[in-house]
């Protein structure tokens, strides 16, 4: 029943947002006009109700993204992407965390802001420092509170510890223990609570991180263990209720989770979410509870008013929700901070000159890289895996690559934001049953399918489940029997993103290259890139 109500709202809310986006994009794409800050919204209540003296300001899943960004799938068909609107940034972030702040100290509103894990990932800005540059970044916002997300843990837990180290701010996480404890023992360089008195009402915020996140992570962890989150929660309430008079979830673990702990915890008034990236118009509501998260990559933030009642005449204090939004960072609207600019630009400085000088053209077709279909930018990266190591097939996870490419100039950083991650080419064998194991691992439900090089499939849609039809190597069937050299990441090597037949590879080889080494190779090689838009991945009807 869950997962058919799950199913049901996740089609709900692709509607809903697509309406908005196609709103959005008449009104900006063609936008002349210089940018000019849009004023704060006041803070007010609806008719006849109590006015709000707390906002919340949350982002999540910031991943570095210190450059605005071009929002090409705002556009409609057809338009080139250099038409589309500038977005966000953390210039844009910081100048609207700002004007908030600055319009609610006249009205008494206390402003509070988090942030919902994965600082960085993905970026030069971001992983060069391995994120001590986001965190100096967040430092200059001061917020009130910020989780670990899975992404902290990319260049390990002693990195962890540094960033956490230089944040001014409380870094919570109450489901992060050490492994080897006999008794349950928390990581020491975070909290599992912190508590935020607004207008004599404390709130005990609680950091929750993804329980998956070894599998959705390189790590390496450590000795730290990621807790199943209800699990978690259940143990520090009891503190937790002590320290404060509602409790708010600051999370990194995904919509549906966030879904499941507000339905496990009708206590919950608010969840301020991550990981998903779901950028929920409004506030997404389980019960009594409130859910909030953004698209990510500093593209908006979550706005929400309410109302602090301290105790009195014998009533309990509460938190009282009232609206909620979703701002979108439009640069014609929410323009850049002139001083986190100057800043950004004086931090970056030598990355630019590094990695920003053109190294030839890329052509590649218009691409929308959401849904289950084959991807240019995965073929590209694919083809560019199974040439290097002279494979019969190549594999990427969707999950890896991380930006979109456009047709035009080739630099290094492009790549780069590509393929981020600091993961290996690796060659193996497996059989062609394997293959196909493979294949339907990442048919699995709320996963996407798998890019490939060398071959094609099909699948088909049963009892809300995706189930492989059909899969060429080379124009031929696939044959269960024999044997096939594979190329990929060494992160889907070791059975990761839930690859678990990738992990039973035989004769396997480190091919001691860096993924995106390897199409930068290609293009200076080549003087640029071709990216193929093949349909390599095709749904059938359930029927044939």
């Amino acid at each position: 029943m869950l997962r058919r109500q799950a199913h049901a709202f996740r089609r709900r809310l692709a509607a809903a947002t697509s309406a908005l986006v196609a709103a959005l994009a008449f009104a900006s794409a063609f936008a002349s006009a210089p940018a000019v800050a849009q004023q704060p919204r006041r803070a007010t209540a609806p008719k006849g109700d109590a006015a709000p003296n707390v906002v919340f300001l949350h982002w999540n899943d910031f991943h570095g993204q210190f450059r605005p960004q071009r929002a090409a799938w705002k556009l409609r068909p057809g338009l080139p992407a250099e038409q589309a609107p500038l977005l966000g940034g953390a210039a844009s972030l910081a100048g609207y965390v700002a004007r908030e702040r600055a319009a609610a100290q006249p009205l008494g509103c206390r402003v509070v802001v988090t942030d919902g894990g994965d600082w960085y990932q993905g970026t030069l800005e971001g992983n060069e420092t391995k994120g001590a540059l986001v965190v100096a970044f967040m430092n200059r916002l001061k917020p009130d509170a910020v989780v670990l997300g899975n992404h902290e843990y990319d260049f390990g837990p002693d990195n962890v510890r540094r960033l956490c180290a230089l944040a001014g701010h409380p870094v919570l996480a109450a489901n992060v223990v050490v492994d080897s404890a006999r008794t349950r023992m928390p990581i020491d360089c975070v909290r599992p609570v912190a508590r935020i008195v607004v207008h004599g009402v404390s709130l005990a915020v609680v950091g929750l991180v993804t329980s998956d996140t070894k599998a959705v992570s390189t790590g390496p962890w450590g000795e730290h263990k990621f807790e199943d989150e209800i699990a978690a929660l259940n143990v520090v309430l009891p503190a937790v209720r002590k320290a404060g008079d509602e409790v708010v979830l600051l999370t990194h673990c995904g919509v549906e989770v966030d879904r499941m702990l507000a339905k496990a915890f009708p206590e919950v008034r608010l969840i301020l979410g991550g990981h998903s990236h779901t950028g929920l118009p409004e506030p997404l509501r389980e019960g009594g509870t409130w859910i909030v998260q953004t698209h990510g990559k500093a593209s908006g933030v979550a706005r929400v008013e309410a109302r602090a009642e301290p105790a009195a005449a014998g009533a309990p204090a509460r938190l009282r929700l009232l609206r909620g939004e979703l701002v979108e960072l439009d640069l014609a609207r929410h323009p850049e901070d002139p001083a986190t600019k100057r800043w950004i630009d004086e931090q970056t400085k030598d990355l630019a000159a590094k990695w920003d000088a053109p190294i030839g053209a890329l052509a590649i077709p218009s691409y929308d890289d959401r849904g289950v279909r084959s991807t240019p930018a995965g073929n590209l990266v694919a083809d560019a895996f199974r040439a290097r190591a002279q494979a019969d097939l190549g594999f990427t996870n969707k999950g890896g690559l991380r930006t979109r490419l456009v047709a035009g100039p080739l630099t290094r950083r492009m790549l780069y934001e590509l393929l981020p991650f600091d993961n290996n080419l690796v060659s193996f064998t497996l059989t062609g049953a394997q293959v196909r194991a493979a294949l339907q691992a990442g048919l699995a439900k709320d996963r996407r399918p798998l890019e490939i090089s060398g071959g094609s499939y099909r699948f088909a849609e049963r009892d809300g489940g995706r189930e492989l039809r059909d899969v060429t190597v080379g124009g031929a069937p696939l044959d269960d029997a024999r044997v096939y050299r594979v190329a990929t990441s060494s992160f889907l090597a070791r059975g990761g993103d839930g690859i678990g037949p990738f992990a039973q590879g035989k004769d396997v080889v480190d091919h001691d290259v860096l993924l995106r080494d390897v199409l930068i190779a290609q293009a200076e090689r080549a003087g640029g890139l071709v990216a193929s838009g093949e349909a390599r991945i095709e749904q059938v009807d359930a029927r044939e």
